[in-house]
């Protein structure tokens, strides 16, 4: 009886082995599964990788557990700030403005903001004023009381809410 099962390794489970330090083998064909007995090893392949280097390694390792990680579905409004932002009146402001002031609130990292979804609003920091599908970006809340980036703020949140009654 013959066995066609294959054992693959997903790239994941190869970036593992290689941070952990285990090479992995790959027999070059079907016919080489038979130990020969006259003293000859059976040719075997290792598998090539990508990565070259520790850093490397780990890199395409957290890469990997990102993309199989599934999303955490939250009702919390997302920050990417610190707890001590959250004391401006801006804060405050902005998420009555929005109707969130009742929602519970979770500070997280930027990079954590793919892992999660089903959230009412993902607020972070940048360099400009934006409000595009539930993220707001603001520059940090100790330059939101420039009247230039108050402004754009509000029009940006009016223009946004507008558009949801729509």
């Amino acid at each position: 009886m013959e066995n066609t099962s294959h054992l693959a390794l997903s790239d994941y489970q190869y970036a593992i082995l290689n941070e952990m330090g285990i090479s992995s083998w790959q027999l070059t064909s079907e016919q080489q599964t038979q130990v020969k007995v006259d003293n000859q090893s059976p040719e075997v392949v290792t598998k090539s990788s990508d990565v070259t280097s520790k850093e490397d390694a780990l890199a395409k390792l957290n890469q990997l557990k990102i993309q199989t990680q599934t999303s955490e579905a939250t009702e919390s409004v997302l920050l990417t700030f610190t707890l001590s932002d959250t004391k401006f009146q801006m804060f405050t402001d902005v998420l009555i403005a929005l109707d969130l002031d009742a929602k519970p609130q979770k500070h997280i990292s930027t990079e954590q903001l793919s892992h999660y979804s089903g959230y009412p609003l993902s607020w972070t920091q940048g360099e400009k004023v934006s409000f595009n599908h539930k993220q707001l970006i603001t520059p940090a809340l100790t330059e939101l009381h420039h009247s230039d980036t108050k402004k754009q703020l509000w029009q940006e949140l009016q223009s946004a809410l507008s558009l949801a009654k729509i």
